[in-house]
């Protein structure tokens, strides 16, 4: 075959899978890493909200986690496990279902349990 054919398949090939790489439909190694760090954020950005002076909140743990459609948009729900340090150093647990946006990073809903 000649080479300028495989060199220009190969460039469209690569447009062709960073396309769609970057429309959403793959996940890039990390992505996942990246949603579940945005995810805790925004959980620990809601509860310091509404902390007293000297405490301070640590991320648990989730569970019930589950992706869902909602009027045409992706959503994503969970049960949230999380902590409030309180000035003394005492530990309170906290639970809660946090319902949020696609990439997790916008809390659209929240109640303790």
């Amino acid at each position: 075959m000649n080479k300028k054919f495989l060199v220009l398949v190969g460039c469209i090939v690569a447009l062709l899978l960073y396309s769609y790489a970057t429309s959403g439909h793959i996940n890039l190694p990390g992505h996942g890493n990246w949603e579940n760090r945005n995810f805790e954020e925004a959980v620990l950005n809601h509860v310091s909200s509404g902390l007293a002076d000297g405490e301070t909140v640590e991320f648990g743990s989730k569970y019930l986690c589950e992706d869902y459609k909602e009027n045409d948009e992706v959503r994503f729900s969970a049960n949230v496990i999380y902590y409030v340090v309180l000035a003394d150093g005492t530990k309170e647990r906290h639970i809660a279902h946090v319902t949020c946006n696609e990439d997790k990073d916008r809390i659209l809903e929240w109640k303790d349990l």
